[in-house]
């Protein structure tokens, strides 16, 4: 017996070669060499994201349901031709009928290209995972945190306005920014081998990099403490699940079907298997009928996790998970609205992370370069708490030749299309932009040059809105402390041709500047200063270029010299709140929250994560 999860994600880990140490697939390859007045400057090449940097622990997952493919291949972002799909008649979610996405304009397809294993050759395999979702806001989708976490270089979209995720002539595709998972999810036993546990408080929010239209009306939500015992109450469900327990059922096709909620008690004598356990009717709601193997009832099934479930036009749970095969012998789970619905609504209220993300899945991760100029992407599970310590045990190789760079960063949206990319400066100061292709890649054609003299700063940092034109920033720090912004044109130039303005004086006081977004939470992006002495500053900008507070710093922290490596991910613990790492000189990395307002979380007490790999193999990360 195990915990059948609705959607096509969620299995077992299932092993992969250990590697004892750090491990670069294949043969390097020929770096690229510039013509000219450039022909010295060799250049970092980017690699297609399918080989294997090294694995750990043998602790990678298939999931069940998921679809293998050849490559990542998801929708480009943006409008399509019609804001719906062609109506489809409407004459099996199992048991159900096919459905107009015109019919629930708030209903969400969400689609995740993710690494689920490695071959022989070290090469990665693909595959690709189904979720459902509501809209609650233009810029918020609300599903189930396993729709949203942990998936190895995980590159996610979500598409609305289509009966069939395939349709790619109507409806409309966005990118995830961030996402919020509740921080009770229990994903750590449910990535444990030995544990039975059914999902619980499995809620995320997704915060999308740009608001969908207004024809996608967000849903209703039921408010807290409404019913606690629906009484075989009539709803409705809607997903984009397989709509058959066949082995090889697909997803991606909207389906609806009529369901009765349960009472508490049948729920919980259909649904607590001795020694399991599972229903709790505080968190969830339980639905559907019953039938046999070979005629099941009704219920919603892989695909259709995160979906909703709706009574009188009001979604009242998200679809969850249940027991064995769908509508055979279990009632289908439902995460209950009311119980969550203050969580939600805060996140509804919480503008977003900026994360640097590579991938594509809304996730933080990390880029770093080792002793043979490789660079290696590991991709945060988007969850600190999933039992592995938040970054997944397999990493990607992702570029050759980078050894050459005195400085390394990401900048993201540089270029206007919400796209990340790693600039890279030479040792005689030329600056070259290494664009990504949205999806873990590089785009075709990198790098490009874009600006030359910046071996003037001894250090260079980024900001992602500092005047408060919605651009990125750069900010160069030279030897004797002045500071200097540059700002993007939005389109992948400069403003101001690229002339600098001086910002600040006597920053040659920190070893280390950070640049972790909007600290607070009050929309105005912020710089930490680190002392040799190991206290922390924290300044503001006042959102038009100048600073809070008039460019006082006020300490924050003190002790936080025994990093040797101290950088923002922006979330990397899954609460869409800006956190902190810090590397040990021994290769330990240890994560700091934050409440999103400019407080510590714990005390201030840092927890280590990425323990399957020795971060002091690497002389950048970032």
């Amino acid at each position: 017996m195990f915990a059948r999860v609705k959607r096509a994600v969620m299995g077992r880990r299932k092993t992969v070669a250990i590697v004892a140490t750090l491990m670069v697939a294949g043969a390097a390859t020929a770096l690229a060499v510039l013509p000219n007045a450039e022909a010295s400057e060799r250049l970092g090449t980017g690699q297609a994201p399918n080989s294997l940097y090294g694995a750990k622990a043998g602790k990678q997952k298939i999931p069940a349901g998921a679809r293998r493919i050849a490559k990542p291949n998801l929708p480009k972002p943006g409008a399509r031709a019609k804001a719906f799909s062609d109506p489809v008649p409407r004459p099996r979610i199992v048991g159900g009928s096919p459905a107009n996405a015109s019919s629930y304009p708030y209903i969400i397809g969400i689609l995740t290209d993710f690494v689920g294993d490695v071959d022989a050759s070290g090469h990665l395999i693909w595959f690709e995972a189904t979720c459902t979702g509501t809209v609650i806001s233009p810029t918020k989708v609300l599903t189930a945190g396993h729709c949203a976490t942990d998936f190895t270089l995980g590159d996610s979209v979500v598409i609305a306005g289509v009966n069939n995720l395939a349709d790619t002539t109507a409806g409309y595709v966005a990118r995830v920014q961030s996402v919020w998972t509740n921080p009770s999810f229990n994903l750590a036993a449910l990535n444990d081998p030995n544990s039975s546990a059914p999902p619980l408080d499995d809620v995320s929010v997704l915060t999308l990099k740009q608001p969908l239209p207004s024809t996608y009306v967000p849903v209703e939500l039921a408010p807290a403490g409404s019913p606690t015992d629906y009484n075989e109450t009539s709803a409705r469900i809607v997903g984009y699940g397989i709509t058959t327990n066949n082995p090889g059922a697909l997803a991606g096709t909207l389906y609806e079907a009529t369901v009765p909620i349960h009472s508490a008690t049948s729920c919980v004598n259909n649904i607590n298997i001795p020694n399991f356990g599972g229903y709790d009717n505080g968190r969830m709601l339980c639905a559907g009928t019953l039938g046999t193997t070979a005629e099941p009832g009704v219920d919603a099934c892989h695909g259709d996790s995160g979906g909703p479930i709706v009574v009188n036009n009001v979604e009242v749970g998200i679809t969850d998970w249940g027991w064995g095969d769908c509508a055979v012998n279990f009632y289908g789970v439902y995460e209950r609205i009311s119980t969550y619905r203050t969580l939600i609504d805060a996140e509804l209220a919480n503008p977003g992370v900026i994360n640097p993300d590579w991938s594509g899945d809304g996730h933080s991760d990390l880029i770093g370069r080792d002793g043979n100029g490789n660079l290696a992407e590991f991709s945060g599970s988007g969850f600190v708490d999933d039992g592995f310590t938040g970054i997944n045990p397999v990493a990607g190789l992702i570029g050759t030749g980078w050894s050459g760079f005195t400085k390394l960063f990401r900048v993201m949206n540089w270029d206007g299309d919400g796209t990340p990319a790693i600039m890279a400066r030479t040792s005689n100061g030329l600056l070259y932009k290494y664009k990504s292709d949205g999806h873990g890649g590089f785009a075709a054609g990198q790098p490009t040059k874009v600006g030359s003299s910046w071996n003037i700063f001894t250090d260079i940092m980024v900001t992602n809105n500092w005047t408060g034109d919605g651009h990125p920033n750069i900010l160069g720090r030279k030897a004797n402390g002045d500071l200097f912004l540059y700002t993007s044109d939005g389109a992948g130039g400069w403003l101001n041709n690229g002339v600098g303005i001086k910002v600040g004086t006597a920053w040659n006081q920190f070893n280390t500047i950070l640049t972790p977004g909007d600290w607070k939470g009050d929309g105005h992006q912020a710089l930490i200063g680190r002392n040799p002495k190991g206290e922390l500053f924290l300044y503001e900008s006042d959102g038009h270029g100048g600073w809070l507070n008039n460019g006082i710093g006020i300490k924050i922290g003190s002790a936080w010299n025994q990093f040797s490596i101290f950088m923002s991910p922006g979330d990397f613990s899954g609460d869409d709140r800006v956190d902190v790492i810090g590397i040990q000189p021994g290769g330990v990395m240890k994560l700091y929250m934050t409440d999103g307002h400019g407080n510590w979380l714990n005390n201030g007490i840092g927890r280590q994560i990425g323990a399957d790999w020795n971060w002091s193999a690497f002389n950048a990360i970032f």
